[in-house]
């Protein structure tokens, strides 16, 4: 074979083997994306969404400690495939202390500095 031919194979090679390696290595196989998060929590396997401006409650209708925040997802989590589990929130810090209420059972309270804010469950989430 002439060295021109030689060359083109080599060179045809390296590019297969460029195009195998970023198909191996691209970011998005190790979970590294960008994710728009909502400010929520899941509890008990329901979850409780906040609105985009928190609403505070009432110290009187706080019922009783029912769960912390055990993951701060936002701040961990890269994988758009990311599953919610129980105690999972996606900015609030973990140890936030959750509650109970007592006027409603689709909502809860949780505790940021001395304040209760309430995270309700989204019935059109289904």
């Amino acid at each position: 074979m002439n060295k021109r031919i030689k060359f083109s194979i080599g060179i045809i090679f390296v590019l297969i083997g460029i195009i195998i390696m970023g198909y191996l290595f691209r970011l998005d196989r190790f979970g590294s994306s960008k994710i728009s998060w909502v400010d929520c929590i899941k509890i008990n396997n329901s979850i409780y969404y906040s609105d985009y401006v928190r609403e505070i409650v009432e110290g009187n209708l706080i019922d009783e400690k029912i769960e912390e925040v055990r993951f701060n997802i936002s701040e961990k989590v890269t994988n758009d495939r990311y599953r919610f589990r129980n105690g999972d929130a996606t900015f609030l810090k973990e140890k936030t202390e959750i509650y109970s209420l007592k006027t409603e059972d689709k909502a809860i309270a949780v505790k940021i500095d001395e304040a209760y804010f309430i995270y309700k469950i989204d019935d059109k989430q289904g």
